[in-house]
């Protein structure tokens, strides 16, 4: 978390929005309490914290001890068990006494989503970053009063929403017209997308992924969960589609044989287009591929040293990505899910590494490939796939799957055969 958010000593870092800013200003304080003295406070209210999460609380000139070391709770007073916040002059006078500021500097009733008034969001000007918290949970709940801090506010701004679920387009929404942000600009700002966690983690991956890739932004997203205490940035990740082979173990170009209502290619890539990927490329060297990733508004890239072997096609993507990672697909596994491959891409998202799924011991593809492994790829020749980056790679999270006939390719008849007898 301190290096996906840049923290350096001396950070005064404000968070604002609703649901789990508090939750996530305590994580933030274990963490930088290994390495430095932290100021916990905030510009309204914050309920009293358990004594597990302070060495300190000081208020009204009372110092109440706690069991966690190097944390430090600041506040005017205690009423209703809330503590009031401090003024910027207040935080000024004692910043100095500490590594690390971490302030509460906006208010929502424990409630999932708010909309702000006039004076809100309270972020110092002293801040040098800003984290704007939104809960994924929002997908389960109506937008209704019970769940909306300042309704009538939020009423104002989002009427068409009202009643209804909170969906993937309310959200970009919320987002782009939240006031996360309001009259600060000086310093780093970033979205935390928070509750990627629970039975239905996957299902809330993708819909962050989706928000991620569809908004251009002046700040940062970090995703996660703080209940999970699991927290990683956002990598905008492409997929590039593997199409330029020339099947000569099948005898025929396997990606057009018949596959359900469509092709081996058009099943892949109908899997694709309901995946937050974000762009998808096709390598390829024949009419009908082009046409068929044109109709799912890919971009087609053609293959003109296909001859060469399979590395012409993995440097053709790199070129073309414009994703901070890349995963790639042969194109011929039509029995793998769409669950499968959000489960590697989550784990590629969190840990950063080269990931790839293994069944009983075995490597099999698609694998996931970080930035930092680009010109690597770029310098391969020859009828080679990424095995010789991952052999000269010290860094790999394998992600472990039951089936390896999820994993099959298709090279022969009798594969081909075995795929469409297996529903």
């Amino acid at each position: 978390m301190l290096k996906e958010l840049n923290i350096e000593k001396k950070d005064i870092i404000t968070i604002t929005g609703a649901g789990g800013k508090s939750s996530l200003m305590f994580f933030l304080a274990r963490e930088l309490a290994k390495i430095g003295r932290v100021l916990v406070t905030t510009t309204t209210k914050i309920f009293v914290p358990e004594r597990e999460n302070f060495e300190e609380l000081v208020v009204e000139g009372k110092r109440i001890k706690g069991k966690f070391k190097n944390i430090y709770v600041y506040g005017k007073k205690i009423i209703d068990g809330k503590i009031e916040g401090l003024s910027e002059e207040e935080i000024m006078n004692i910043k100095n006494n500490f590594d690390f500021v971490l302030i509460e500097g906006d208010g929502a009733k424990r409630k999932i989503l708010k909309s702000w008034n006039s004076y809100e969001p309270c972020i110092p000007t002293i801040t040098t970053k800003v984290i704007g918290v939104v809960n994924l949970d929002i997908g389960e709940l109506e937008l209704k009063e019970e769940n909306i801090h300042r309704f009538e506010i939020f009423k104002d701004n989002f009427y068409n929403f009202i009643g209804e679920r909170a969906t993937e387009k309310f959200i970009i929404d919320y987002i782009q017209k939240g006031e996360f942000f309001k009259n600060y600009s000086s310093g780093k700002k970033y979205i935390f997308l928070n509750g990627v966690d629970g039975e239905k983690y996957l299902e809330k991956f993708s819909l962050a992924m989706k928000i991620c890739n569809k908004l251009n932004t002046s700040y940062e997203f970090i995703l996660g969960s703080v209940k999970e205490r699991n927290i990683f940035k956002f990598k905008p990740t492409d997929a590039i589609v593997m199409a330029s082979g020339f099947s000569k173990r099948m005898g025929q170009d396997k990606l057009k044989l018949p596959y359900r209502d469509t092709t081996i290619l058009g099943y892949t890539l109908d899997k694709l287009s309901n995946l937050p990927f974000y762009n998808v490329y096709v390598c390829g060297r024949e009419e009908w591929i082009k046409r068929i990733t044109k109709l799912y508004n890919f971009t087609y890239l053609e293959n003109l040293r296909a001859s060469l072997g399979q590395s012409e096609s993995i440097k053709l993507g790199i070129k073309n990505s414009q994703g901070e990672g890349v995963v790639f697909f042969t194109g011929d596994q039509p029995l793998l899910s769409k669950e499968s491959i959000l489960k590697l891409y989550y784990n590629f998202q969190r840990y950063g590494y080269i990931t790839i799924p293994k069944v009983q011991g075995e490597n099999f593809s698609p694998v996931f490939f970080p930035e930092s492994k680009k010109n690597e790829l770029l310098s391969l020749s020859g009828d080679v796939g990424g095995k010789e980056v991952i052999k000269r790679s010290a860094m790999i999270v394998y992600v472990e799957f039951f089936r390896k006939l999820e994993f099959m390719d298709i090279d022969t008849p009798e594969e081909y055969s075995e795929i469409n007898n297996f529903y």
